[in-house]
């Protein structure tokens, strides 16, 4: 279901975080980190969102300005930011704390600038804290735990129910 809902395979999938009300992956959790003998993979965003009615609603909110929105709103309010700033730090714990210490310490020593990543960033990965990656990953990011500030006012302002009305994955299952 995940692969249909995404349109293509997914990666490093740990599992489903939350399902709609239908059943149906909402949100999944990825793997941070995927190694082989030759290479080590960063992967930042920690919880990602399946659900095709929400993506495509999501979308249509970004497409309308509402990330410069609460950009400027991070820049301005100072309480708001300061949320962010905590949301994005609780992220980064949550990510370190599905790797092994001793893999930890080995990415630390042995590729520093990709531990930063893991320990460092934010929502998405996102680097610069009083910027906003995508409305998908902080509503994610949200659904998972109930937290995230730019999450809950997205849904907010989309103001409309967290499960679609057509029940799209179910078409999606008999294709």
């Amino acid at each position: 279901m995940i692969k249909k809902q995404l349109g293509r395979e997914p990666r490093g999938v740990v599992g489903v975080h939350t399902r709609c009300g239908y059943g149906y992956p909402q949100v999944i959790v990825t793997r941070p980190v995927s190694a082989t003998h030759s290479n080590i993979e960063i992967f930042p965003t920690l919880y990602w969102l399946t659900c095709p009615y929400l993506v495509k609603e999501l979308a249509l909110l970004e497409a309308e300005g509402l990330i410069a929105q609460f950009e400027q709103r991070i820049q301005e309010d100072p309480e708001f930011a300061d949320l962010v700033e905590e949301n994005h730090q609780r992220y980064a714990e949550r990510r370190l704390a599905l790797i092994p210490t001793c893999v930890q310490e080995n990415i630390r020593d042995e590729y520093p600038e990709r531990y930063r990543v893991l320990a460092e960033t934010g929502v998405g990965g996102i680097r610069s804290l009083e910027g906003v990656k995508c409305l998908h990953t902080h509503v994610a990011d949200y659904l998972a735990h109930g937290e995230n500030p730019i999450g809950a006012e997205a849904l907010a302002i989309l103001d409309k129910p967290l499960d679609c009305p057509t029940k799209q994955c179910e078409d999606e299952e008999s294709i």
